[in-house]
């Protein structure tokens, strides 16, 4: 093989090498679940401020004091600070959802649990006031059904904002206790 061979064969390579990078290469469109995925609420959980979760009449309301989050209501109730920062992200900009249905009709909010007595948090950032309705979980059992108030979508959210929900109602729960027995 000769110089002016090599030469020529590398001269190949780079106008292959070029036409490549400049028109073959193109990022992987995103699939259909990547574009349905969005978050539930679009806010960056640093910037709320207090957390209100209703449940079968009760109320356990939470907010951000000193950068921790402290139970207000029912006074007595306590709570790992984490454990209401981890409902937080989960609802936030740390977490996604995937839309299940856009534009839902009253049978469709009844078949997903819900209806006007599903579980409602309310996230306030601000002056801003946000809330998602949790649902019934999924048929695999992996995820809940949720709903904003900022849209009548439908998304499929962790189960983990339901368990961390769960927890937090029984802490609010043991305060309500608390109080009763004095």
């Amino acid at each position: 093989m000769t110089w002016r061979s090599t030469l020529t064969y590398w001269l190949i390579a780079l106008v292959l090498g070029a036409y490549y990078v400049a028109f073959e290469r193109r990022p992987a469109p995103r699939s259909e679940m990547q574009l349905a995925r969005q978050k539930v609420l679009d806010v960056f959980s640093d910037e709320v401020t207090a957390v209100s979760l209703r449940r079968e009449g009760r109320e356990i309301r939470c907010e951000k004091r000193d950068k921790r989050w402290q139970i207000v209501k029912p006074p007595g109730a306590k709570a790992p600070a984490d454990l209401v920062a981890a409902l937080v992200e989960n609802l936030t900009d740390k977490q996604e959802a995937e839309e299940i249905n856009n534009s839902p009709n009253a049978e469709d909010l009844r078949s997903f649990g819900l209806d006007d007595s599903a579980p409602t948090i309310e996230i306030e950032v601000g002056a801003k006031h946000f809330a998602v309705k949790l649902g019934s979980r999924n048929p695999p059992q992996t995820a809940i059904y949720a709903q904003t108030s900022v849209s009548p979508r439908v998304l499929l959210v962790g189960v983990n904002v339901q368990y961390y929900a769960d927890l937090l109602y029984e802490a609010g729960r043991s305060g309500d206790k608390a109080v009763a027995s004095r």
